[in-house]
This record gives C-alpha cells, sequence and structure tokens, in this order.
C-alpha cells in the first residue's frame, strides 16, 4: 500500500493554499462585496393637487410601512370626493385635517383610482410649498422626493441672490429651496431660497 502523506502531496495542498493566497492579495481588497445605498425615491406623478374641504374616516390609519388602514373620504367640493382605500400608499404631513381647506391632496392617480397620495398643508393665496426641484424635464419638474409636477414657463424666484438660470441657482443652492405650487394655475410657479 502506498502513503498517502507524501512529500508531492503536502506540496500540491502548498501550491493551492499559495495560488488562493495569491489570487486574494490580487483581487481581493478590503471592499464589501454588497454595500447600504439609500434608494432612489419613487417617482410619483401628480395628477391631483385639491385643497381639502372635509375628511370622512372610516377606521382610517396610516401606518409605519405608509400604508393605510381602513378608507378615507377627501371632499374636494360639493360634486367631487377622493376616496382613499385601504392598501393605498401614501403620506400625511397636515396636521389640521379637520379645518377647511387647511391641508391639500396630492394624488397620483389610475383613472379615477388613488394609487398613493399625500396630505400636505396649504400656504396663503392657495399654495402649496413642495420640495425642491432636481431636474426640469420637458413640462414637468422632478422634485428631490421623486414627484413629478408640472411648471410655469417661468418660475419666479424669490431669492436674496440674483442668479441668471435655474442651473445656476441649482449648483449654488443645491436642494436648499422650496418650490411653491399654484393650485389655481395647476403649476410650479416659484422657487423660494431658504
Amino acid at each position: 500500500m502506498r502513503q498517502i502523506f507524501s512529500v508531492r502531496f503536502f506540496a500540491a495542498i502548498g501550491a493551492v493554499f499559495g495560488l488562493f493566497l495569491l489570487l486574494t492579495a490580487v483581487f481581493g481588497g478590503g471592499d464589501p462585496v454588497a454595500e447600504f445605498r439609500d434608494p432612489d425615491p419613487i417617482p410619483r406623478q401628480l395628477d391631483l393637487v385639491e385643497p381639502v374641504f372635509a375628511v370622512v374616516e372610516s377606521d382610517f390609519e396610516l401606518g409605519d410601512d405608509g400604508v393605510t388602514r381602513g378608507s378615507l373620504d377627501l371632499v374636494l367640493d360639493a360634486d367631487r370626493t377622493v376616496r382613499v382605500v385601504e392598501g393605498t400608499y401614501g403620506e400625511i404631513s397636515c396636521d389640521e385635517l379637520d379645518r377647511i381647506g387647511a391641508c391639500a391632496v396630492l394624488a397620483d392617480l389610475l383613472g379615477d383610482a388613488v394609487v398613493w397620495f399625500a396630505l400636505v398643508p396649504t400656504g396663503p393665496a392657495g399654495t402649496v410649498e413642495l420640495p425642491a426641484i432636481d431636474v426640469l424635464d420637458d413640462d414637468f419638474a422632478v422634485l428631490v422626493n421623486g414627484w413629478r409636477v408640472r411648471f410655469a414657463p417661468v418660475l419666479d424666484r424669490r431669492c436674496a441672490e440674483e442668479f441668471a438660470s435655474y442651473r445656476e441657482l441649482r449648483d449654488e443652492l443645491g436642494d436648499a429651496f422650496t418650490s411653491i405650487y399654484s393650485i389655481e394655475e395647476r403649476q410650479l410657479v416659484a422657487v423660494v431660497c431658504n
């Protein structure tokens, strides 16, 4: 019977181990295989932006995951009501839901169905304050949170400093400004520097 643990056997094991160390040194590095990255914001087309005059709840709750439980009817006027059904994604930043016209509904619609919604505070003169504009794309402004909304051909810039163009404003300020949406004009009309 031949001896299994010969010099050749240990030389072969040593060669494989040495090759492994060489490959690890060349290609291994200290980089992790996977790294955590914040996901890009989910794009939301704002098809509806309207003031809310009354809210009718039926066991309504917005969970920590942003999904509704129960239903919510948002009365826009005498003829129009938006129904948010259970399982709809949304967010609520308006604290005065019981005050007439204090909140506006922003909704991504599929036909008449609400796919996603947000209830936000209304501002003076029928306006809604929105996040900064990330990109101007054809007739739509894409906001830093992924929302897409129409914008006016000329945006009023309310800043202490004058900027020759929107690009210059964006390069200088980054996201340090807010966008103003006019409910009457149904488009972004201004940017306000912070």
